[in-house]
């Protein structure tokens, strides 16, 4: 390989890495390949928020309910070869009854980097 063309996959290389840390900021610190569920430290991410979100819509679509995300309980992250998984615990209150009382929920949430779509895989109730 030619010294310019080393250089250059050396800073792309570089470059990946430090996107890597971007996206992952407030997520967690555990590295990318890790296999391991870590807890995720920052609830008020956009990203991390928006998936939650995306947990509750995508169960009420499926399963035919009116629940309103309250908030993130808990969460934790597992990245994989082709995505990432979210785990949630998820306080939601039932759409158009009190919602200052909320149920709490266990979702979960894999992001696929690889075309760039969200799948809720499950969604239970804990406190139902």
């Amino acid at each position: 390989m030619a010294s310019g063309q080393c250089q250059f996959f050396l800073l792309v290389s570089a470059a990946l890495l430090l996107l890597t840390g971007v996206f992952a900021d407030g997520e967690s610190d555990g590295p990318p390949d890790t296999g391991d569920w870590t807890p995720i430290k920052n609830f008020k991410n956009p990203h991390v928020h928006e998936l939650a979100e995306f947990a509750v819509t995508a169960y009420n679509y499926q399963a035919r309910k009116h629940l309103k995300f309250h908030s993130i309980v808990y969460g934790e992250i597992k990245w994989q070869p082709r995505g990432t998984n979210y785990r949630f615990v998820i306080a939601a209150a039932i759409d158009g009854e009190n919602l200052t009382i909320t149920n709490s929920y266990v979702a979960r949430v894999f992001e696929n980097i690889e075309v760039g779509a969200k799948t809720l895989e499950a969604f239970v109730p804990i406190n139902e």
